[in-house]
């Protein structure tokens, strides 16, 4: 007969590092929230009152121009945590959070998150260590749009989301992808006709749906391992 009692698995990595008692802490402040498919939980300019702790989905962070361009610039999945910029003592968002695939999230208050860093402990550590992480994502990032073919940086961005996808099949429009690409909707279509005329997808109505990844990986640029393995690196010494 299965245990009632026995608390579900921490599927946030930065909230599964954490000493147990450390844990125990955070809970009461933490809540269960769902991720909706485009929903903007931060705007660039606008105070941070919450943070979240993704068990699963995917959120996109988006530099917005003056003249309305978007661009993305790194996403953030369990790995880690949306609002880490309170770890470094910044209270403002500096960019878009846009949820890429819907989920669910641990969502705790600015205000609760400062109060138990200041308790020290393994959070401090744990949450500069991911703020680490994340700066060679979005650095990465900015490289690669002048560095790479828009057929290999695609290839990276899908590989990205896949990652963090339920399985094979994920939703995305075309105007999506090019606003996360920097490029044209026509460069999208090329992009995307070339990697499905390979059979490395399946594009259509909105929808991809991954074939090959084996041959996705060979495709996309260097960015993808090197964020990938930074991550895993960085995953093996939260708590040192």
């Amino acid at each position: 007969m299965p245990n009632k009692s026995r608390p579900p698995p921490i599927r946030n990595h930065l909230l599964a590092a954490l000493p147990s008692e450390e844990y125990r802490c955070l809970l009461p402040h933490l809540e269960s929230v769902p991720l909706p498919f485009m929903e903007v939980l931060y705007e660039g300019g606008e105070p941070i009152r919450h943070v979240y702790f993704p068990d699963d989905g995917l959120i996109s962070l988006l530099v917005v121009m003056d003249d309305g361009t978007v661009r993305e610039i790194g996403v953030i999945g369990n790995e880690g945590m949306l609002g880490v910029a309170l770890a470094l003592g910044v209270r403002t968002a500096t960019t878009r959070a846009l949820i890429q695939l819907p989920g669910s999230a641990m969502r705790m208050k600015a205000v609760a998150l400062r109060e138990e860093l200041g308790r020290g402990g393994a959070l401090p550590n744990v949450l500069r260590r991911y703020a680490h992480a994340l700066f060679t994502q979005v650095s990465q990032s900015a490289a690669c749009v002048s560095s790479h073919a828009v057929d290999k940086r695609l290839s990276r961005w899908l590989l990205m989301t896949h990652d963090h996808a339920p399985g094979d099949v994920f939703e995305m429009k075309h105007e999506f992808l090019a606003m996360m690409l920097g490029v044209t909707r026509s460069v999208v279509t090329r992009a995307a006709g070339l990697l499905q005329k390979e059979k490395m997808i399946r594009y259509t109505r909105g929808q991809v749906t991954v074939l090959d990844r084996s041959r996705l990986e060979a495709t996309a640029c260097e960015c993808y391992g090197v964020v990938k393995a930074e991550y895993a690196r960085n995953a093996h010494t939260w708590r040192a």
